[in-house]
């Protein structure tokens, strides 16, 4: 049976085409997850393969998710719309039983914008600024959050008495493969989620927004190791 999925996208370009074909086994126990088919096109995610029966198989890349549950025999069959990954990188588990690993996708063109980091980013167009952070390392295959935060920002306007979260979004570079993001914490602040599968280091430039259009850009280092 074929199921249509719920996706989690950022506001990140969209992938042409990518694809991975052939057949490619989780490091695990018996009956550990296998992929036959993996491919995105035009937004379209195909991903087919065997597991444990009744398991939740899932396809994470750092701005979209979509899973499924495996048939009775064990076979598994992804298809969602709107399914980008910047860095042409999925992760996949399922559901814990399988350490959680990372693929490249064959024929993806990447659509990561690197920061410029011989420059500064542009100056804060108001008094909304996001506080700088040092440095942020965090370990391989272990589940964590990253924080950043804002000062000066307006999260009042025109929302009456409930203020209204700041709006981010990645503008160059990405974030850790195997993590999410970002997305809202609280009213000033927010966070990029989930466990981190390939040690390296990730520079990315966040631009926050206010209630009333005043935005901010700072490019912050995560080093996974």
């Amino acid at each position: 049976m074929l199921l249509k999925l719920g996706l989690r996208t950022a506001a990140l370009a969209t992938i042409v085409s990518c694809g991975l074909i052939g057949q490619v086994v989780l490091a695990g126990p018996a009956g550990a997850v296998t992929v036959a088919k993996a491919e995105l096109r035009d937004g379209q995610l195909r991903l087919e393969g065997e597991s444990s029966p009744g398991v939740f198989v899932s396809a994470e890349s750092t701005t979209s998710v979509a899973d499924v549950r495996a048939d009775p025999t064990g076979h598994y069959r992804i298809q969602g719309s709107n399914f980008t990954a910047p860095d042409c990188k999925i992760t996949i588990s399922d559901g814990g039983r399988t350490p959680t690993v990372t693929l490249t996708l064959d024929g993806c063109t990447t659509t990561v914008t690197p920061p410029v980091l011989s420059q500064a980013t542009p100056p804060p167009t108001g008094s909304c600024i996001i506080v700088h952070q040092p440095t942020i390392t965090r370990a391989v295959g272990i589940a964590t959050a990253i924080y950043f935060d804002t000062t000066g920002c307006n999260t009042t306007f025109n929302s009456g008495a409930t203020p209204t979260p700041v709006q981010w979004k990645v503008v160059a570079g990405s974030i850790p493969t195997g993590m999410t993001g970002p997305a809202s914490q609280g009213t000033t602040a927010g966070n990029i989620i989930g466990t981190p599968s390939i040690p390296g280091i990730y520079q990315f430039t966040l631009q926050v927004t206010d209630q009333v259009g005043d935005t901010d850009q700072d490019t912050l280092t995560v080093s996974v190791e």
